[in-house]
């Protein structure tokens, strides 16, 4: 209890705590409503919602290692932020959508959770470097802890603004997507002094002979 008191005690840490509530907030928010608003705002069948799951997961499964891969050429803060705006852009058409052919939420889907990946990887990368070694075990733990509960609260916040009506067609998950393209645009601002931090340390770390090598 000390050690996490210690860790609670400090500003970069809870500035990462409050990034990883922002960045967790997104996904609980909308997901918990995924399957009813694509019935009965979307118009497919549960039975079609299979192909659904499958597509994005063969997606995603692709598309992750070669979106690390990415992360480590160009930088992790840019993949993040690139993104964040390809999944704020795609939650805010999405959100509007009424009846819609199957093979648009295919695409649809993929795209956003391609985005999602990139974001998901990137920030992963980025806070488990902020932390110093005698930490890390603690600040992973604090972390993972406030995905959790971030992720309760921004479902019970969700809940307090969609409403379903009597014919199980969703109202207001528009204004849900605007809220969590807020919070997205958060994310990208909270995430910036983590990657200057993790970008000092990493330069600190590096040995001499390599700094007057270039």
């Amino acid at each position: 209890m000390r050690h996490v008191a210690t860790i609670l005690s400090q500003g970069r840490y809870l500035r990462t705590f409050l990034a990883t509530t922002m960045l967790t907030t997104g996904g609980f928010m909308l997901m918990p409503f995924g399957s009813t608003f694509t019935v009965n705002n979307l118009g497919i069948s549960y039975d079609a919602q299979k192909w659904i799951y499958l597509s994005t997961g063969l997606v995603t499964l692709f598309a992750g290692p070669l979106l690390g891969k990415l992360a480590d050429m160009i930088g992790k803060y840019k993949v993040f932020a690139i993104g964040t705006v390809v999944a704020a852009a795609v939650v805010g058409y999405y959100c509007n959508l009424g009846r819609t052919p199957i093979l648009t939420v295919l695409l649809i889907n993929a795209v956003l959770f391609v985005a999602i990946t990139a974001r998901i990887i990137s920030a992963t990368a980025l806070i488990s470097a902020v932390p110093d070694m005698p930490d890390r075990g603690g600040f992973m733990s604090v972390n993972a802890a406030v995905q959790q509960f971030s992720g309760a609260l921004a479902s019970s916040l969700a809940g307090l603004i969609v409403v379903q009506a009597a014919d199980g067609h969703l109202s207001r998950y528009n204004v849900l997507g605007y809220v969590v393209i807020t919070a997205m645009g958060l994310t990208i601002a909270l995430m910036y002094p983590i990657h200057k931090a993790v970008m000092r340390k990493a330069a600190e770390r590096r040995p001499p002979a390599a700094v007057a090598a270039e």
